[in-house]
């Protein structure tokens, strides 16, 4: 997987960190993160059924586009959890941070129970925040590992101590994470902006164009839970939020109704001229 983002920016010739909120325009970026969204979509397949992918990994010359095929499973995973009112109604907690912790601890929990299950155990090693300073202290893992309560046998949370890392994902930085994380770090951005855009009414189209590999993912979720156990994407993704409603936390599905993308935007790559 790391082989194949490497390919990309290669091709790409784009060095720097990645983000939605940081394609303006379609050139090396916005090749780049395409490419980054068709390898981060592809990985998230649980099952291929005999047919191969095709990876779209930029421009390898001026004329010719790369593609790989990927044949095998990578088992990827990706939780797509948001509270509905921005934190804004969570009272009796101490800062911003505790309330990030909170609802990361709240979304870990469900989508560990939702994507695992006794014949495809869960095992996390190692946990990754996208820096602290944000949050103006580091993460504090009691709240977020130490207060899970009821995980079933066939998730596990690593004991080590050191088993949050939140540095720096920006990789050209002297005290980042190592590059191989910030790159996950960076895709996981990418994959969350990419989910956004579709889900939000009021996106750029060019994030919206951005974002169609994605788009494949949620028709599927969007069809319901027995179409989804039929997918190729079967307990390998999941989307809900969650909301206070009288002190008492409510959970639901995200719901979808983009219909589709204009045609216009229906481009599966960027020729790169930049």
């Amino acid at each position: 997987m790391l082989e194949l983002l490497e390919r990309a920016r290669s091709n790409s010739r784009y060095s720097y960190p990645l983000g939605v909120k940081k394609v303006k325009s379609r050139n090396r970026i916005y090749d780049c993160a395409k490419a980054w969204l068709t390898v981060g979509v592809a990985s998230l397949r649980s099952q291929y059924k005999g047919d191969p992918v095709p990876i779209y990994l930029g421009w390898k010359h001026p004329d010719q586009a790369d593609f790989e095929l990927l044949r095998e499973r990578v088992g990827a995973k990706f939780i797509l959890f948001c509270e509905r009112d921005s934190l804004q109604k969570m009272t009796g907690h101490k800062d911003h941070a505790s309330k990030v912790e909170t609802i990361f601890r709240m979304g870990l929990k469900g989508g560990l129970h939702f994507l695992g299950e006794e014949q495809d155990p869960i095992r996390i090693e190692k946990i990754h925040f996208d820096g602290h300073e944000h949050h103006r202290r580091h993460i504090d893992r009691d709240r977020v590992v130490g207060r899970i309560q009821g995980l079933r046998e066939y998730c596990q949370i690593s004991t080590l101590p050191d088993l949050i890392d939140d540095r720096s994902s920006d990789h050209r930085k002297f005290d980042a994470q190592p590059y191989e994380d910030c790159q996950f770090i960076q895709l996981t951005d990418l994959l969350v902006g990419a989910f956004r855009s579709l889900l939000s009414d009021n996106s750029k189209q060019l994030h919206v164009a951005l974002a169609y590999p994605v788009e494949s993912m949620l028709l599927r979720y969007r069809q319901g839970y027995a179409r989804m156990q039929n997918s190729r994407w079967r307990n390998s993704f999941c989307m809900s939020q969650c909301y206070l409603e009288n002190d008492r936390w409510s959970f639901q599905r995200l719901e979808y109704e983009r219909v589709g993308i204009p045609e216009q935007l229906e481009l599966p790559f960027y020729r790169n001229t930049d």
